[in-house]
């Protein structure tokens, strides 16, 4: 059977897989038939094979990347070897060494930066002012910590006024409940329409980081290059302020299954500090003698 058929297969099968779990995983067995030039069937995709797709994705992308594409397409041959496709389980590729940066975030005082610049948005999306839009928007990021597809996601019947939203969450289709303070609150009421998308974007899904990253340079905040990283400091701001409170609350809050997977990926730790050898260990300096002081 061919690698694209069973995909088609796969993801039938599986119904509660996430929408983008499942666009990524055609996009990836995608990608390694066209870098292999040829339709792939199953048993072409070994570990020699893989190796060799590694070595050419490190080219553009992180080797935490290329460790997500070798790890959903061996767990698609598992699965195939499981439904007695292949004759032999697939064999695991070495995982590429990970050299990931600290997560950096916004500070509070970058946020009010941040906050100002959008309340000075000029012009409307759709029939809502912008300012009104990208603020109320950008304050439910803030106080859920919600991916922005997710949120971009939610409809007027998820919001409790003056409590809360409910969201879908992207990578595994659960709900979860957020609470809203009364600020943010009066802010989603101030968009809120009678059905259908909270925050409705009438333009090309590409463009919305593109405005995003305007607001965000006019608050002259440091910003990533990457377009898609730009929401993420506002998520990894919840992130951090709430592990320097207590680390399980980021957890709930990101909603995932390990506390090392929040403090790897979204915990700043000029923000989220722990207390380290500067905080226990006594001062070896010489001190300076006091001046005695008469009269």
């Amino acid at each position: 059977m061919g690698l694209l058929e069973y995909v088609d297969r796969y993801l039938v099968e599986r119904p509660g897989l996430s929408r983008d779990y499942c666009r990524l995983l055609t996009a990836t067995a995608t990608k390694l038939c066209a870098w292999a030039d040829r339709p792939l069937a199953l048993a072409d995709v070994d570990r020699a094979m893989l190796g060799r797709w590694a070595t050419a994705l490190l080219l553009a992308d992180r080797p935490s990347t290329v460790n997500d594409k070798l790890r959903m397409v061996r767990t698609l041959l598992l699965a195939a070897y499981d439904d007695d496709l292949l004759e032999k389980p697939p064999k695991r590729v070495r995982k590429l060494p990970e050299y990931l940066s600290p997560p950096q975030a916004w500070t509070i005082e970058e946020c009010r930066r941040l906050f100002v610049a959008l309340a000075r948005a000029p012009g409307t999306v759709g029939d809502v002012p912008a300012a009104d839009w990208w603020s109320s928007l950008c304050l439910t990021v803030y106080w859920t910590a919600v991916r922005i597809g997710a949120l971009l996601r939610a409809e007027t019947q998820d919001y409790w006024p003056g409590e809360g939203l409910t969201v879908t969450r992207q990578k595994n289709g659960r709900q979860q409940w957020y609470s809203l303070p009364p600020s943010c609150c009066e802010a989603v009421e101030r968009v809120l329409p009678e059905s259908g998308p909270i925050w409705l974007w009438p333009y090309h899904k590409n463009t919305l980081w593109h405005h995003f990253r305007g607001y965000v340079e006019a608050a002259r905040l440091p910003a990533p290059k990457a377009h898609c990283q730009l929401f993420y400091r506002l998520r990894r701001t919840n992130l951090s302020y709430c592990a320097a409170e207590d680390p399980a609350i980021a957890q709930r809050q990101a909603d995932h299954a390990s506390l090392e997977t929040t403090r790897r990926h979204y915990l700043d730790p000029r923000i989220a500090r722990q207390r380290s050898a500067a905080d226990v260990l006594p001062d070896p300096t010489p001190q300076k003698p006091r001046l005695r002081v008469i009269g």
